[in-house]
């Protein structure tokens, strides 16, 4: 099975891993017939993206970080 994920923030070692360990989980699948060959090349092709809380993280703290801070008071 050809390598169908990223991962930059692990080590070369650490991907070589995970993908053995992906690929054991989903051989176990295939034998217990709880993934077709049209799921798996599914799979294969599949592109994955961050997850949506991921990608917002810069938006929801960039203005509490960045904003000058308010005047309180006089003065």
């Amino acid at each position: 099975m050809a390598e169908f994920f990223e991962a930059k923030s692990l080590t070369e070692e650490e991907r070589k891993k995970l993908a053995q360990e992906l690929e054991k989980r989903i051989a176990e699948r295939i034998k217990a017939s709880l993934l077709t060959p049209r799921e798996i090349k599914e799979i294969e092709e599949m592109r994955l993206k961050p997850l949506p809380d991921i990608q917002d993280v810069q938006d929801v703290y960039e203005n509490h970080l960045f904003r000058k801070p308010e005047k309180v008071g006089p003065g």
